[in-house]
């Protein structure tokens, strides 16, 4: 299975429970942190996710408010950080 086979639907799912709405799968180009969807307690739950569920540590310094804004721009992320 691809990498993109297994990190969208983590992410997608971890973060409609994280965000307590299905909006973030509907629309994952919307920026979570300025809909206030998404603040920083929910940021860490993300990372704690990603780190029980697919492996992958995240070091605070990689925390970019941009490529952390929405969904769509986590998975590509954690996507070139497996290549």
């Amino acid at each position: 299975m691809s990498n993109h086979a297994i990190i969208r639907p983590v992410i997608l799912t971890a973060l409609t429970e994280i965000c307590g709405t299905d909006q973030v799968a509907n629309n994952p180009n919307q920026d979570l942190l300025a809909n206030g969807l998404l603040d920083s307690f929910g940021l860490v739950e993300l990372l704690l996710a990603i780190h029980e569920q697919l492996n992958i540590d995240i070091a605070p310094t990689e925390m970019e408010r941009e490529t952390w804004s929405n969904p769509e721009k986590i998975i590509q992320y954690l996507e070139e950080k497996l290549k």
